[in-house]
């Protein structure tokens, strides 16, 4: 994903998983640190697979943009991951990562 260096926005992450994600959490790990997030909207099955959009609840900044309590990211790329637990049951999965120009 670009991510400009005078934006402040919230991480949307899509999910696809082989379980009905309803009543797990959700998290996104931007370089070595998890960040909560929320599921948006309802989970929507096919082909046994399960597909919903889950949105960080903190704000990242770029470099040049105000932070005001936003994760401020440096200009180069950044390293994600999603991570979901349902009961005992944690999945952790490789993301899109993040470009800061």
């Amino acid at each position: 994903m670009k991510f400009d260096a005078g934006t402040r926005t919230r991480l949307i992450a899509t999910m696809t998983l082989d379980f009905d994600p309803t009543g797990s959490t959700v998290e996104v790990k931007v370089d070595s640190t998890w960040h909560p997030a929320s599921w948006q909207d309802a989970a929507v099955q096919s082909g046994g697979k399960w597909t919903q959009a889950a949105r960080s609840t903190g704000y990242f900044a770029g470099p040049e943009a105000t932070a005001d309590g936003a994760t401020v990211l440096a200009a180069g790329r950044h390293a994600t991951q999603t991570r979901v637990t349902s009961g005992t049951d944690v999945i952790v999965a490789d993301s899109t990562p993040i470009d800061v120009s």
